[in-house]
């Protein structure tokens, strides 16, 4: 039986999306990004700091610099913002940038290093230390703090620090996962490419995994190990088409014939198309691991 005619099907990773390059560029975009929120931010954290500068003199009777805790908290928050959008506004869309460790412009790269490992550590210390200060003044020292910096002020000041320490925490987390996912992906890559046939066909396609081309679905495809576990087999016979890159199979290459469906391919190309996703490019037939133990039962 004949098979179905397949349009070509795209299995080297998507390029990124253009960005810009200098600085004027990046500013330009970042600037009318600044909402309304952030707007109102910056004039709520100007104008408490202007109070503190103006009583300054009656902090110096606490116990503990919780003035000086403020004011340094405000301006790691607005840095944070800035620089933050500037970073949101040059990253592909619909991506957050500091999920990305694989930013391939330098200022990108800059941003995401400094605020992982300045930003986030330097603030989760600042706001530990400010409470303890905090928790000193109001031990020792309750009255010094002026009308402008009431303590209730602080500690809710203090609590939306601790959530921003929380909300950036998780997303080290999801950056770490999504790093380890991209490596994995990237070693299963370089073993498909062992494969002589692979780099013939299709060139060296490792060094192009990048955040933007893994796919969101989690084990979507099946390992290089999985994959080679699949029976594969010399083809003799009438020549026949491979729906992957549309040339014929003729006599002597290696094929594989999924399980589940019998259709077959040149194995350097199923074996890239597996790696993401494992069913069939033409009927799509699941191929899954109670398929492959079916087959090395057959073997055995």
């Amino acid at each position: 039986m004949a098979l179905p005619l397949a349009t070509p099907v795209e299995i080297v990773p998507a390029s990124d999306q253009v960005q810009p390059t200098s600085l004027r560029e990046v500013t330009g975009l970042a600037l009318p990004k600044i909402g309304l929120n952030d707007a109102v931010l910056l004039l709520s954290l100007l104008y408490s700091a202007f109070d503190i500068i103006f009583e300054w003199k009656n902090f110096s009777r606490c116990q503990a610099p919780v003035h000086w805790w403020l004011v340094v908290s405000y301006i790691f928050v607005v840095i944070f913002r800035v620089t933050h959008t500037m970073g949101q506004s040059s990253a592909n869309e619909g991506e957050e940038f500091l999920l990305n460790l694989r930013q391939r412009k330098a200022g990108l790269r800059a941003l995401v290093k400094v605020t992982w490992m300045l930003v986030v550590p330097f603030f989760t210390i600042w706001t530990a230390m400010g409470s303890y200060w905090l928790s000193q003044v109001l031990w020792y020292t309750p009255e010094c703090l002026p009308m402008g910096a009431h303590p209730w002020f602080i500690i809710f000041w203090q609590a939306l620090s601790y959530l921003w320490i929380i909300v950036h925490i998780v997303f080290g987390i999801i950056a770490m996962v999504l790093e380890r996912r991209i490596r994995r992906a990237e070693t299963d890559q370089r073993n498909v490419e062992e494969d002589s046939d692979v780099l013939a066909r299709w060139g060296r396609i490792s060094d192009t995994t990048n955040f933007g081309s893994m796919p969101w679905k989690h084990d979507a495809g099946l390992r290089a190990a999985e994959i080679e576990q699949m029976e594969s087999v010399k083809h003799f016979g009438d020549p026949a088409e491979c729906s992957i890159c549309l040339n014929d199979v003729v006599q002597g290459e290696n094929i594989r014939y999924l399980p589940g469906c019998g259709h077959l391919f040149h194995k350097c190309c199923i074996d890239l198309w597996m790696l993401r996703r494992a069913d069939c490019p033409l009927c799509k037939c699941k191929v899954t691991k109670d398929h492959i133990k079916g087959l090395q039962g057959r073997m055995a």
